[in-house]
């Protein structure tokens, strides 16, 4: 069976002539805290579970995810250096097209979505507020207005143009204010 690069979006497959290419490929460590930063390194999710991804023991990273100073080339055949990270993987850009993929974690994530929740229940509090303001400002206005031609102060078409020109005043300011 061919074994492919487990990193998001890699295509490499160990093939026989991938040697010939200076392409190898390395299984997970053993050791659980090297392996647990490979993982992270990868910063790829479970598809099936909301937690990281776990390699299974054919798993493999290809050379293309590791410097070329994480290699001992002494031997005769090429190893890893003990305790390297790959740290070589595709631009965010690539992370964006895979759901499995992403760059935070998900505790990070949740926190970042309680703020957004919280920012929104302020703005929806804020603008409550507004309206708030807006409806005392009509009231108070067309009481104004209805007392002037009460007393024969303005005619009943100035009473109408007032009124149609605050209410009109009133939502394009809330519009400027809160929807732009």
């Amino acid at each position: 069976m061919v074994k492919c690069c487990s990193a998001v979006g890699c295509a490499s497959r160990c093939l026989p002539n991938s040697k010939l290419k200076g392409l190898t490929f390395h299984v997970f460590p053993t050791d659980e805290n090297v392996k647990r930063k490979w993982v992270l390194a990868m910063k790829r999710l479970d598809v099936n579970a909301v937690d990281t991804w776990e390699p299974k023991k054919g798993d493999v990273l290809c050379s293309r995810h590791f410097k070329k100073t994480d290699f001992d080339r002494s031997a005769p055949n090429i190893k890893l250096k003990p305790g390297v990270i790959p740290s070589i993987f595709d631009s965010p850009s690539h992370s964006q097209e895979h759901s499995y993929s992403v760059m935070d974690s998900p505790k990070k994530l949740k926190h970042k979505l309680d703020q957004v929740i919280s920012e929104l229940e302020d703005t929806k509090k804020s603008l409550q507020n507004v309206l708030g303001r807006q409806r005392h400002l009509q009231k108070s206005l067309r009481k104004t207005i209805r007392e002037l031609k009460d007393e024969c102060l303005i005619s009943q078409e100035t009473a109408n143009r007032l009124e149609a020109f605050c209410w009109e005043w009133c939502r394009e300011s809330i519009e400027q204010d809160y929807i732009s």
